[in-house]
């Protein structure tokens, strides 16, 4: 009977222990199955975030790029109409300042309209006056011509800034090449209130009922 006792004991000792043992290796098992999982959600969540920055990085070339590409166009757009203008008489004192002139197209197209605008500011109102404009080719005087000024700009001219333009055809058998323009604006009473000169090229390209 002892005998039978102790073998019974033994027995269910061991199935304790087994169970035990196998209830051990199932909760490391769930364990490191659950740490599988998490390593992999945190891996994929690395990945989504790597992609997510390399697409804004992408993205953000691009903008830079196309910024790049219209301020580029921008700035040869304005280093091509716009002109550098000298005064004829540097320590003279006009009562018009010109701050810029712009021509377009530029080069100057022959047997097409080109427009020469001027942009300038008066420190006295502007009833009415002439503009005087001389043209030379490589240093020689070619051609004279004289406008009404409130042909080419608002009249009355106001206080503050304004703008003249003049718009004019040239013939499609005029020269190309490199043009000088001298600009003399008077006022009513002819005084002369504003006189600049600057350079403006004619293309070789024409139109066709000119060629």
């Amino acid at each position: 009977m002892a005998y039978s006792f102790y073998s019974r004991y033994t027995a269910s000792d061991s199935n304790a222990r087994a169970f035990f043992y196998l209830l051990h290796m199932l909760k490391n098992k769930t364990r490191s199955l659950k740490e599988i999982k998490k390593e992999e959600k945190k891996n994929r969540k690395i990945k989504t975030l790597n992609r997510s920055n390399f697409c804004e990085s992408i993205m953000e070339t691009m903008i830079n790029f196309k910024l790049m590409i219209v301020l580029s166009l921008c700035l040869v757009v304005r280093l091509t109409q716009a002109k550098d203008i000298q005064y004829c008489d540097k320590k003279a004192q006009y009562g018009v300042e010109v701050k810029g002139v712009e021509i377009s197209p530029d080069p100057v197209a022959r047997g097409k309209t080109a427009t020469f605008s001027i942009a300038a500011a008066t420190d006295k109102a502007i009833s009415g006056g002439k503009l005087v404009i001389d043209v030379s080719y490589f240093g020689w005087h070619i051609h004279s011509e004289t406008h009404d000024l409130c042909d080419e700009t608002s009249c009355p001219v106001s206080i503050g800034d304004f703008v003249v333009a003049h718009s004019q055809v040239l013939p499609g058998f005029t020269p190309p090449g490199s043009y000088s323009l001298k600009m003399k604006m008077y006022d009513g009473n002819k005084n002369e209130l504003t006189c600049i000169a600057f350079d403006f090229d004619i293309g070789f390209a024409s139109s066709v009922a000119d060629s």
